[in-house]
């Protein structure tokens, strides 16, 4: 605790008394004056060791107006205690160095809560001796706990300015580097000290000064406040390094360019995946072109072998049916002089004619698939195989079982009706009785729709599973069974050429059912 200190006796007591009074005049004044600042006035008086508060002061250090407390003791009580040897050291400090008195800290209320304050004094001498000190104080709560705020903010953005994982500078309205964090001197190779100081223009490449200097012009005459754009720094070892700069402005209040903040990133990644893309997309473009020329060709060669197979089915089918009506004609003349084992041989003539114009139709088909002009619109599925099995006309006694409920699809009508023809009645032209049932349901699965078609049929043994989807393939021979074997061949094909699968379940007694998937 700062001891009181008394005058010596070197002094007079009438001019001490003197003195006093006149510095007491001076208080009054200056308490006047201060209390409509809301300024507490404190008079020490150290010849009496006694003190003088102002209203404002008592309030200042949370006492009540009226209280009887203005002692050093009763002010030291109210500060903090983390701030009483500093407070303490300054005021003997002033006294004996004869300067002023200015100190912040902190004082505690009663009610636990803590003020920033600030306080001004001075010693008042007579002949080198101190008589009293005289001062204000003043509640600086707000203001301190701004500037506490704004130093927070301040380390904060140093941190996030020295951490950040891109390269971050400000830099003075001439364009010379202030500031320059860590990675920004990674980046370039330098350390901070030989950055500082130095023009941008000094690490830039010259290719890019031009535009630079374009911005600086535009930032500087307040045309723009930010802007962003490409550009190469020099490595301290001469390389180009590509970054993108994004640049802001820092104004005072007059709106006046204090500095620029710049943000770099480095691009050179981007700028390497960047160049890779533009050279791929020349080869695919590259590809592109051929595969035009190629899907040209392919037209071309397709249009031929339909105008060949055109013209192959037309010019083979012509003898087939003069062999056909050949052998009619013969029948027809020789009538009842012809015997029953040429009538026989004549009729098989015949069915033979008829495979084989069955089989050039098959094989048509077969060729066409995948190569024909992809129509999509919007299907009914149960209207579709309601209008297929009209057309199949299945013998009286067999069952065709359908959902209620089935799908609606965008797809190939043609390709799915085709598929459903074929399946349906290879059911019916295999079945081992008059009578027999199909039945028809379809699920959903993901981006596909399954369909299955049932029999209950004599079944096919799993031996041969894989040979019925195989062109010219049959289980019983084409005398006992007139069959082409090309069917089912043209039914996987078409599934197939629809991004689908099809499968077969069965075996001999149990019946078929083959599944296919079907986009939606």
């Amino acid at each position: 605790m700062l001891e009181s200190s008394r005058l010596s006796e070197s002094a007079s007591r009438p001019e001490i008394e003197a003195a006093l009074t006149a510095q007491t005049a001076v208080a009054d004044r200056l308490n006047l004056a201060l209390n409509a600042a809301q300024m507490g006035t404190w008079d020490w008086d150290l010849i009496h060791d006694t003190h003088y508060w102002s209203a404002q002061t008592k309030v200042i250090l949370g006492y009540a107006v009226d209280a009887d407390v203005a002692s050093y003791q009763y002010w030291l009580a109210r500060v903090h205690p983390d701030d009483r040897l500093r407070v303490e050291a300054a005021i003997v400090t002033a006294r004996n160095n004869q300067t002023i008195f200015a100190e912040e800290y902190r004082v505690c209320w009663p009610d636990q809560s803590q003020h920033w304050v600030l306080a001004q004094g001075q010693f008042l001498y007579t002949n080198g001796q101190p008589l009293r000190m005289i001062g204000v104080i003043q509640e600086i709560s707000q203001s301190k706990q701004a500037a506490l705020n704004l130093a927070a903010s301040e380390a904060r953005f140093r941190a996030v300015f020295e951490q950040a994982a891109v390269g971050m500078a400000r830099l003075s309205p001439t364009g010379h580097w202030q500031q320059v964090n860590t990675t920004f001197c990674q980046l370039l190779g330098y350390r901070a000290e030989e950055l500082v100081g130095k023009p941008f223009q000094q690490f830039t490449d010259p290719t890019d000064l031009e535009q630079d200097h374009y911005y600086y012009q535009q930032l500087i005459s307040h045309r723009i406040n930010s802007c962003r754009f490409e550009k190469r720094y020099l490595h301290q070892d001469g390389t180009p390094i590509w970054t993108l700069v994004t640049v802001s402005t820092e104004t005072d209040d007059q709106n006046q360019i204090v500095a620029f903040i710049a943000v770099i990133e480095d691009i050179r990644q981007l700028k390497q995946t960047t160049a890779e893309l533009r050279q791929r997309a020349r080869e695919l473009e590259q590809m592109n072109s051929l595969l035009a020329v190629t899907n040209a060709l392919l037209d071309n060669r397709n249009s031929e072998l339909d105008q060949f197979a055109y013209v192959t089915s037309h010019d083979l089918k012509a003898p087939l049916r003069a062999i056909a009506n050949l052998s009619e004609w013969l029948e027809e003349d020789l009538g009842n002089n012809l015997p029953a084992e040429n009538r026989h041989q004549l009729t098989l003539l015949r069915n033979r004619v008829h495979r084989m114009e069955a089989l050039i139709n098959g094989l048509l088909e077969y060729s066409r698939v995948g190569r024909r002009e992809r129509r999509v619109e919007s299907v009914d599925v149960r209207a579709l195989l309601m209008e297929t099995i009209d057309l199949l006309s299945p013998p009286a006694a067999f069952e065709i079982l359908l959902p209620e409920k089935m799908p609606h699809l965008q797809t190939n009508r043609a390709a799915l009706n085709q598929v459903f023809a074929n399946l349906i009645s290879n059911a019916i032209k295999h079945h081992d009785r008059e009578d027999g049932q199909i039945q028809i349901a379809a699920s959903e699965q993901n981006q596909y729709i399954e369909f299955v078609v049932s029999d209950d049929g004599p079944g096919i043994e799993p031996q041969y599973h894989q040979k019925v989807f195989t062109i010219f393939q049959t289980l019983k021979p084409r005398d006992e069974l007139e069959s082409t074997g090309i069917g089912l061949a043209i039914v996987k094909k078409i599934v197939e050429s629809e991004g689908g699968i099809i499968t077969l379940e069965s075996t001999s007694g149990q019946g078929t059912t083959f599944r296919f998937t079907w986009p939606r």
